[in-house]
């Protein structure tokens, strides 16, 4: 409990730090926290959404076809529906205490963005070492599942994108593909029953993917996702800024 509260107020002062700089800089609050709404975060959102299924769904159909899982039953379409609100929540929730105000602390007072952005994925990595069934594999696939959502959070400084690919990695983890999540959740019957046939070292075990072999390869695929988008992006803004600069 008091863990708990420290944590809490330690997150308030690095929130309320972000915002009085931003409000200094003559930026809205929103701005500050992450929370912009516009059209730019709604495709973030659904980009993210859609690296991390595609993720989490190849480390799934890889073990399926080379036997290192079987599939036991498909269950009614209804259990999707189950825990669709803790799914929402609880990345919504660590997304804004490691990208909105951890991340975003980091950024004020780093002049380096990579340096402040390892900080951030140490600090994610960290604090899921208390998670049953943690390794050395887990601990590093988590940092780099932080070094990817920043890395997303970093595309615009807003919430939309790590949070789109944070629920869909999380959801189709556990409830479409019956993987244990982070070595702790392993809730109502998922869409798909499966049963890991190991070895551990790659399937991760107790643990879930995140805590194997392919699941540091299915971290690093995000991180190469994010990137071409990004520089997708980065590519179109620069060709309309120079169609801009020739029709003046």
């Amino acid at each position: 409990m008091l863990m708990e509260a420290i944590g809490i107020t330690v997150v308030v002062l690095l929130a309320a730090c972000r915002v009085f700089v931003f409000r200094r800089r003559g930026k809205s609050i929103p701005a500050a926290l992450g929370f912009v709404l516009n059209r730019r975060s709604f495709v973030h959102l659904l980009i993210g959404a859609v690296i991390g299924a595609i993720a989490i769904s190849t480390v799934f159909f890889v073990e399926w076809s080379t036997g290192l899982l079987r599939v036991a039953k498909f269950n009614a379409l209804s259990a999707l529906q189950e825990d669709c609100f803790y799914f929402i929540a609880k990345p919504f929730v660590e997304e804004f205490i490691f990208r909105c105000t951890i991340l975003g602390a980091l950024l004020l007072w780093i002049p380096k963005k990579p340096i402040a952005l390892m900080l951030s994925a140490i600090i994610f990595g960290s604090g899921h070492l208390i998670n049953p069934n943690a390794s050395f594999i887990s601990i590093l696939s988590t940092m780099l599942g932080g070094l990817a959502y920043g890395c997303a959070f970093l595309a615009a400084e807003r919430i939309w994108f790590p949070l789109g690919l944070h629920i869909t990695w999380n959801y189709c983890q556990a409830r479409v593909f019956g993987f244990v999540l982070s070595g702790k959740f392993n809730g109502p019957v998922p869409f798909i029953q499966q049963h890991d046939l190991g070895p551990a070292l790659l399937t991760g075990g107790a643990y879930g993917p995140e805590g194997g072999i392919l699941g540091l390869c299915a971290r690093i695929l995000v991180l190469g996702l994010i990137t071409a988008w990004v520089l997708r992006e980065r590519n179109s803004s620069s060709r309309e800024k120079g169609f801009a600069d020739t029709t003046v």
